[in-house]
């Protein structure tokens, strides 16, 4: 018994030695960061990128990543992918000024064509309200409407003579309440529902029929922004802004 104890205690030690040389062999997501700030500050802009990409691969996915991706390709001169880096960044950081400039920037270097849906004048008033916030704080305040709104209305079931001095407040919450809800609701079926894509290629012919030999439909700039219907071997069919449909290569637009 005295023996079968030492024997699994060694067996422990030895697997939590083990788990710990693991441990210890795992990167360091703010080391390799750090790295990737000095390729990029030496212009060697294709090590920095790989360098952020690993810190990606240890599963950190932040706005500052993308951006600094983002970066490195503009400097590289591959703008598509800038700007699909961009985008990517701005879904989780809509505010910072630094990315609206150098994305403002990335797209005044190529001609993009259409970039706006034909939506009417309520959901472009909504959007535009909203276009600040990234998705998870529109939820936050959403829930939070939600709760005062429950509170708001216990009280009213509970003191009904409340109910008659507070309505206005009432109605201000539900109004506020209903505005947030069609705000996420927009936001989320824009960006979780719709499949974006960015073009990453020059001068992308826009085809009919998923084959080579297919007649060209139009072509799409660099950077320009498209709605990635479905994919098929080697082919993805996307619509462009304004309503036009065609199969393009995969390669040539990757989703956001």
């Amino acid at each position: 018994m005295k023996n079968r104890i030492i024997l699994i205690a060694a067996l422990i030690i030895m697997l939590a030695g083990v788990s710990f040389g693991d441990e210890q062999k795992r990167p360091d997501p703010n080391q390799l960061f750090y790295t990737g700030n000095l390729y990029y500050e030496k212009g060697d802009y294709i090590k920095a990128i790989d360098a952020y990409l690993k810190v990606m691969d240890l599963g950190v996915d932040n706005g500052n990543l993308y951006y600094n991706i983002g970066n490195g390709f503009l400097k590289m001169g591959k703008v598509g992918y800038a700007i699909l880096c961009y985008e990517k960044a701005r879904r989780l950081m809509p505010q910072d000024s630094d990315l609206k400039s150098n994305l403002a920037y990335a797209r005044s270097l190529v001609e993009i064509g259409p970039e706006v849906y034909h939506r009417n004048i309520i959901v472009r008033a909504i959007g535009k309200v909203f276009q600040d916030l990234d998705l998870n704080l529109i939820g936050i305040s959403l829930a939070v409407l939600y709760a005062l709104l429950t509170i708001v209305l216990i009280i009213f079931i509970l003191y009904p003579f409340a109910a008659r001095r507070f309505t206005f407040l009432l109605v201000i919450i539900l109004a506020f309440f209903f505005f947030d809800l069609g705000a996420f609701g927009i936001r989320y079926y824009g960006e979780q529902v719709l499949r974006h894509g960015i073009v990453v290629q020059k001068n992308v012919e826009c085809k009919y029929e998923p084959i080579d030999k297919s007649t060209t439909y139009y072509k799409l700039g660099e950077g320009a922004g498209v709605l990635i219907l479905k994919t098929k071997n080697d082919w993805r069919q996307v619509r462009r802004f304004d309503g036009k449909i065609g199969w393009v290569k995969k390669e040539a637009v990757e989703g956001i």
